[in-house]
């Protein structure tokens, strides 16, 4: 008969396979949500398992993969499979299933009526909608006869039904895609998980062996959505505050990202070195996605304009720090004084994004040189080694009270991290 292993969401079994989990859908994880624990037999997933008599109820050892939706569909935004691509993807496949079930001039019978008809009617958002209430009213897929009950629409039928093609009936040329969906269908907090208990014990998997990350590695082999995104910074304290950042804010999403390492490549940063590291990427065809990270100054606009005249293909993107609504009237030196002015694409170093609570009116924008061609100054703030210093120092107090984390300014680094999750988007 062999055993199984059952990926759900929110308690609800989306995938199920035999003696292996799908590496696609493991890609979702990673080791650090590896749960090994004890439960008996009863508190198996009953919508899985059903009922256990209280006679056959034993205790077993766990095995499995966990992480909040939230935290799911975050991951799936980065790899790709956000919501907007979700709805292209589903549309274009469910226009060409329609293509494919028209009825040939020479039939006398349209065998695919009825079909034909239903998928006509069932667009990505009724779609979504009916599988919120197959979820919710925990409805099971054939061969359970749940799908046949007197109170079950058309569509949620249709979802529920056995197809050949699509899980689920949702078209998609990923799994990915469904997975991203039901994550929208549930609460922030509801429990994403793959079970592998029974393949487990079964021995097709060893209980300490990486699962998750050795199907990642599968994975990589030949399909670059499932590496690490690149970032390129123009130093290596950018690189460093922004991974400081992303570990405090987003923990788990930190497997996701790899900076380019500067002080073991001894490379020279700046903006110019950005642009020549792109470009020798663009020209060796690597296949990983990348994400050139500019300051938000005169000097990074005027280096990353070449870039404007280049062809870039769809695993590199360009972005600059976003402009932030404190940068907007922020204190600036000059010929005339000490006045307040909007640095945004003038002066927006790392520094000035790392939080209200590092700056004071003791680092003001000092104007440097003028730029022809970008008909602008370049700024840069004053005393730059001490907001570092201040930077680090706060780190240090939040690591030792994760609980107060939320209590400081973390704004312009979410800002600039929400602008590199969205890249590829």
């Amino acid at each position: 008969m062999g055993s199984y292993t059952e990926f759900s969401v929110g308690g609800y079994p989306l995938v199920q396979t035999k003696s292996y989990a799908a590496p696609e859908v493991l890609s979702v994880f990673r080791e650090s949500d590896k749960c090994v624990f004890q439960r008996m037999f009863s508190e198996r997933n009953p919508m899985v398992w059903g009922s256990v008599k209280p006679e056959d109820d034993e205790l077993e050892t766990v095995v499995l993969y966990q992480a909040s939706a939230e935290k799911i569909a975050q991951r799936l935004d980065i790899m790709g499979f956000s919501l907007r691509r979700a709805e292209q993807d589903f549309e274009s496949l469910r226009r060409e299933r329609i293509e494919e079930i028209q009825p040939d001039e020479d039939d006398r019978e349209d065998v695919w009526a009825e079909s034909r008809t239903e998928i006509e009617r069932l667009t990505f958002a009724d779609y979504a909608d009916n599988l919120r209430s197959v979820m919710q009213r925990k409805l099971r897929t054939e061969p359970f006869e749940d799908r046949n009950g007197p109170d079950v629409s058309g569509a949620e039928r249709y979802i529920l039904d056995y197809n050949e093609d699509y899980l689920m009936g949702y078209f998609c040329s990923d799994t990915r895609f469904l997975i991203r969906v039901a994550c929208s269908l549930v609460p922030p907090d509801a429990v994403v998980e793959q079970d592998l208990t029974e393949v487990v014990n079964a021995g097709y998997y060893q209980p300490d062996e990486p699962i998750c990350e050795n199907a990642l590695r599968t994975l990589t082999e030949d399909y670059p959505v499932n590496a690490k995104i690149i970032i390129l910074t123009e130093g290596s304290s950018d690189a460093a505050i922004l991974r400081e950042a992303l570990g405090l804010l987003y923990p788990h999403l930190i497997d996701f990202y790899s900076f380019f390492d500067f002080d073991t490549s001894r490379a020279a940063g700046g903006a110019n070195q950005v642009v020549g590291v792109l470009k020798a990427f663009i020209a060796a065809n690597i296949s990983n996605r990348v994400v050139a990270l500019f300051d938000n100054d005169t000097a990074a606009r005027e280096a990353a304009r070449p870039l404007e005249r280049i062809s870039l293909p769809k695993n590199v993107a360009v972005l600059h720090y976003p402009a932030l609504e404190s940068l907007r009237c922020y204190p600036t030196i000059g010929p005339t004084g000490t006045v307040p002015f909007d640095v945004n694409g003038l002066a927006g170093g790392i520094e000035l994004y790392l939080g209200k609570d590092v700056l004071s009116s003791d680092h003001p924008v000092q104007w440097k040189g003028y730029s022809e061609s970008m008909k602008a100054y370049q700024g840069e703030v004053m005393h730059k080694a001490s907001l570092q210093d201040k930077f680090w120092q706060k780190v240090k107090s939040y690591k030792a009270k994760p609980d107060q984390i939320e209590s400081a300014d973390w704004v312009g680094l979410d800002q600039i991290w929400m602008s590199i999750f969205a890249a590829f988007d």
